[in-house]
């Protein structure tokens, strides 16, 4: 089973990042940290993360849908300073995939 974006939006990008962290086929290491510290502060702010695999394949569209998925969060969530943090992490990563 695999989180779901619309119920628990949260969990669903933390899930996101966790696969992109662990994907050592297409992700360098030091933005795979990027990945696992941003998963890890979701989880901290609530999240659950599920094995999920990536979103064809692809660690790009993967963290774009993470980053889409934390747009729906309500905004006392959002504003939380480690789901900021996270966000944060998440977009440094996405730059950095190119």
């Amino acid at each position: 089973m695999t989180a779901d974006v619309a119920s628990d939006p949260l969990s669903y990008a933390a899930s996101l990042l966790d696969a992109v962290g662990a994907d050592r086929e297409q992700v360098p290491a030091d933005i795979a940290l990027e990945c696992l510290y941003a998963a890890e502060l979701l989880e901290l702010a609530g999240a659950r993360t599920e094995l999920t695999p990536l979103i064809d394949g692809d660690p790009r569209a993967s963290v774009r849908a993470a980053m889409g998925a934390l747009g729906l969060l309500d905004e006392a969530t959002f504003a939380s300073p480690t789901v900021l943090d996270a966000a944060r992490a998440a977009r440094h990563a996405l730059r950095r995939l190119g």
